[in-house]
């Protein structure tokens, strides 16, 4: 299937998931930035460089676009279900995104590291295999660390999930 033969109203649920999950991670990101001490929304490990401190928009991206996805497709499953089993399908729509995000957000990370100083004669495949293990690795940790961050974010998901079924039903 190519991109011409996708279905716009998928497209357009694909999008609005997407970019509206996008601005309200960034605004609750921001928002908690200003009330959360040291200004540490996301989480850390010890002596861990904060290239996600630095660059908040670029990692807060990554989950969303395959948060779109993901609602995208299960958006069906999602409007026969009834809230128990919504949640349900929210939170596997979380941790599928935290899984798949991972490794993208860890090579992210790595070619920030590379910025900070020098690129390998073959950067681009130092940053796949360390990032994507990297990601794999401390990335979901990185996330589960994120509190309240990452609550409120699963919390917002499972709403916004509903509304976008609601505004892009196609019965």
């Amino acid at each position: 299937m190519t991109l011409t033969q996708i279905p716009k109203f998928v497209k357009s649920r694909f999008l609005f998931f997407w970019i509206s999950s996008f601005v309200l991670a960034s605004a609750l990101y921001y928002a908690l930035w200003l009330i959360v001490p040291n200004h540490r929304v996301f989480g850390t490990l010890y002596r861990m460089f904060l290239y996600h401190f630095a660059f908040p928009l670029q990692y807060i991206v990554i989950p969303c676009f395959f948060y779109g996805i993901f609602a995208t497709l299960l958006t069906k499953s999602f409007r026969k279900a009834t809230t128990v089993k919504r949640i349900w399908l929210t939170i596997a729509i979380c941790l599928l995104t935290i899984i798949v995000s991972s490794p993208f957000g860890g090579m992210l990370w790595n070619f920030h590291d590379m910025q900070a100083g020098f690129f390998p004669e073959n950067w681009v495949s130092v940053m796949i295999q360390k990032g994507f293990s990297w990601g794999m690795e401390i990335g979901w940790f990185i996330i589960l660390l994120s509190i309240p961050y990452n609550i409120i974010c699963g919390i917002g998901c499972y709403y916004l999930t509903k509304k976008g079924v609601k505004l892009y039903d196609p019965n």
